[in-house]
């Protein structure tokens, strides 16, 4: 389900994911073709036991020696990527500088093999400035010592494509990061949004007048709850409350009066009702009251002693300053599961309300399956 949430978010907010993805695989275009091809060229020698060691005993010895002692491969390494090196090659070429040319030299892990590796603009040159400073390395290396010397192994080749900068992995990279990029704008741009939204929201379903639900948002509420209880086989109780007397108010502040009356029997009402009920105006001074999970015989009583605490409660009014006793009738259905329609068991509700009007003593009246219950026969 969040999956669907988050697709359905993206293709609203296409108009922030697809140009920004644009924009970003263009300018990985842009990077990637404009930067400037870097070849690579490696030649590798290896450190062997020179002549001067003597007989094979000796140049055993010598392995030996260079197995348990890498260190001594290593300073070959080093003196083949030493300025002074680098810059008999650059000489050699005839290039005044070495700068967009890097060389770096590495022993091979396990082995008495030295990789010399140079990496440029230009194929050629790199091949030869590897081959050059590998043979330059060889002699100074033979001048110095004895014991150890260069042997050339692999001689560096023309190398046929750049190394960098790899335009495959690159326009990869633009095009998920433009993806990813796109996509966090469009999360954040409906996250930004929720609040105003949530906002109209609260507008759309809440009553102005009486401050509980408004009809349309009871409606679909009602529908909500009648399949639930139906999938599940709870119980689901209706009940109607009309404000009875309020149609006496006269003058011209009859309107805000009344409005102020009806606002304060939601207030009232909230404070007996469960976190899961649903209470809303419907019109004509009539409250609309949704209990889940309760028996038409429950709610029948919680609706009888709701009127009590109404018909207790002396109402203020600020426009007047007068105080008023209200009086309350309420019809009561309850859902039999029987493919009764939100509209059919609305119109029992209302029944069930006109029914409490014509009572005597004002009490709740119960409807189930056409038949009565009231007070006086429960």
């Amino acid at each position: 389900m969040e999956l669907k949430v988050y697709l359905q978010i993206l293709l609203k907010r296409w108009w922030i994911v697809i140009p920004t993805f644009l924009i970003t695989l263009t300018s990985g275009i842009v990077f990637t073709y404009t930067q400037m091809p870097i070849y690579t060229a490696t030649t590798t020698y290896v450190v062997v036991p020179g002549s001067a060691i003597g007989d094979t005993r000796n140049f055993t010895y010598g392995l030996d020696m260079l197995s348990g002692r890498s260190e001594i491969a290593t300073t070959f390494a080093e003196i083949a990527i030493s300025d002074r090196i680098k810059r008999v090659a650059l000489d050699s070429l005839s290039l005044e500088s070495g700068r967009d040319y890097a060389i770096s030299g590495k022993l091979r892990a396990g082995t008495n093999i030295i990789e010399i590796t140079v990496d440029g603009p230009d194929p050629i040159i790199v091949r030869d400035l590897a081959n050059i400073i590998g043979t330059t390395s060889e002699k100074y290396v033979k001048g110095m010592y004895e014991i150890f010397i260069l042997v050339p192994l692999d001689e560096a080749t023309t190398p046929k494509s750049p190394t960098s900068p790899n335009k495959p992995l690159n326009l990869a990279l633009a095009a998920t990061l433009g993806l990813v990029l796109g996509g966090g704008l469009a999360f954040l741009s409906e996250y930004l949004q929720a609040p105003s939204r949530v906002a109209n929201l609260s507008v759309n379903i809440i009553d102005e007048e009486t401050g509980v639900y408004n009809r349309e948002y009871f409606s679909r509420r009602l529908s909500e709850e009648m399949i639930r209880a139906k999938r599940n086989r709870y119980p689901l109780s209706l009940a109607l409350m009309r404000i009875d007397n309020l149609v006496l108010l006269k003058g011209t502040d009859s309107t805000k009066v009344r409005a102020e009356l009806l606002r304060q029997v939601a207030i009232l009402a909230h404070q007996y009702l469960r976190e899961e009920d649903i209470i809303a105006y419907l019109d004509h001074d009539v409250f609309a009251l949704l209990l889940p999970d309760m028996s038409g015989q429950s709610a029948k009583a919680l609706m009888e002693y709701l009127q009590t605490r109404i018909a207790w409660t002396s109402f203020d009014t600020a426009t007047l300053g007068n105080k008023f006793s209200l009086k309350s009738i309420v019809g009561i259905t309850a859902y039999n599961h029987n493919g009764t329609s939100r509209d059919q068991f609305l119109a029992q509700a209302s029944r069930a309300l006109e029914l409490a009007e014509v009572e005597d003593d004002n009490k709740s009246f119960l409807l189930i399956d056409n038949s009565t219950i009231d007070d006086k026969h429960a």
